[in-house]
């Protein structure tokens, strides 16, 4: 693979992440009207839907996290691209301020904080569909 087909990958991965993030966000929203409109519904459909939701919550997460993993892949062939002696490499490596010839990875922080927000979807979902008073019960 030459340097411009990795960087059309890695650009054509990214616009698949941001995609995954959007849907992700705009979940949770139809999440929380789903579990509003199904309030008076029998406790056995209230958990279907959790189910359903917190399934697609995991599914999302799994894709995104796939995803950023092909980045850090082909992110990390550019390094050694670059390490090798690839002027184009080590131009678009230098311009995002990646290191040249080291692979490269996802920082810590995100993970802790990807992981973070995973638990508190899950743990809202399950709440919001067995647990949560909506006021007009």
């Amino acid at each position: 693979m030459s340097e411009i087909e990795l960087l059309t990958s890695m650009q054509s991965n990214r616009a698949i992440f941001v995609n995954y993030v959007l849907v992700q966000t705009l979940m949770a929203a139809v999440i929380v009207y789903v579990a509003y409109m199904f309030r008076t519904l029998p406790t056995v459909v209230k958990a279907a839907a959790m189910v359903g939701s917190v399934i697609s919550i995991l599914l999302v997460t799994f894709f995104a996290t796939g995803t950023q993993t092909v980045f850090y892949a082909s992110a990390t062939t550019m390094s050694e691209m670059a390490g090798n002696g690839s002027e184009v490499a080590t131009s678009f490596m230098n311009s995002v301020g990646l290191p040249v010839g080291d692979p490269v990875s996802q920082p810590g922080w995100m993970t802790i904080l990807s992981v973070i927000q995973v638990i508190i979807n899950l743990v809202v979902t399950i709440y919001i569909f067995l647990l949560a008073k909506w006021g007009d019960e």
